[in-house]
């Protein structure tokens, strides 16, 4: 059978500190059931804290990984102890840690050594492109193995797609819904939320409070209903597909 793999970035709410969007965790875990999702869900450490129960029910069908300590982005200073930080967390709480994905997919020139050093077995940090931050159009467009560590990489800006997740399917929304479907997709549960609830925008975040709440449901479920040829697994479920 043909694999997709799902990810979901749980982190503190869009341009807040605050973690408020884990509130409709309950449904999305019920709307993965529907779709028989098996998902990896990339963990801010430091939300174990307050949150440990949540994150402990999705552990129950779902992988756990790491997506940093703080949600800080990476630099020389702090990539190694965010990385190191981060599963020491996550073990403490019972959560067999593999994977690691980096804050808004910047890295450190270090990155793959660091993953090693920590005994990461797998990374999925490298988006194809993003504006200011992120320039690989050479690479892969599947999983591939680098420095021994198995990359997932994030099929974003693949002509003639931008369509990578659930910030591009509202952004973009409805043209969005002719988009190829790539291999892998990922969301964050703030994108869930309604817009009252968010914090006061900036120019980007603006873009990306379009289409939330129950519009925002409607066009998740609308293109997991699309997509339903494939099985969906984790990133430790992956052995390769088509798509």
């Amino acid at each position: 059978m043909n694999q997709r793999i799902m990810t979901v970035d749980l982190e503190p709410d869009l341009r807040s500190t605050s973690c408020k969007s884990l509130e409709v965790i309950p449904k999305l875990l019920e709307l993965f059931d529907e779709f028989h999702i098996k998902s990896t869900f990339f963990v801010v450490s430091s939300l174990l804290e307050k949150h440990e129960s949540i994150i402990k029910d999705i552990s129950k069908k779902h992988e756990i990984a790491s997506h940093s300590h703080t949600h800080s982005w990476l630099n020389p200073v702090n990539a190694s102890w965010e990385m190191q930080k981060s599963k020491e967390e996550l073990q403490k709480y019972g959560h067999k840690v593999e994977g690691f994905r980096a804050p808004g997919f910047v890295i450190t020139s270090d990155h793959f050594q660091l993953l090693k050093d920590h005994k990461y077995t797998y990374d999925a940090s490298l988006a194809r492109y993003f504006p200011g931050r992120c320039n690989n159009m050479l690479m892969p467009r599947k999983p591939f193995v680098k420095d021994r560590v198995r990359e997932f990489p994030m099929p974003t800006f693949i002509y003639p797609s931008l369509n990578a997740g659930l910030p591009y399917l509202k952004l973009f929304h409805p043209v969005s819904t002719i988009f190829p479907k790539p291999y892998m997709f990922y969301l964050h549960p703030w994108e869930l939320m309604e817009k009252k609830e968010l914090t006061e925008p900036t120019t980007i975040s603006k873009m990306l409070q379009r289409n939330t709440g129950e519009k925002a449901w409607r066009i998740l479920r609308n293109y997991l209903e699309r997509c339903e040829e494939g099985e969906w697994v984790g990133c430790e479920g992956w052995k390769g597909g088509k798509f």
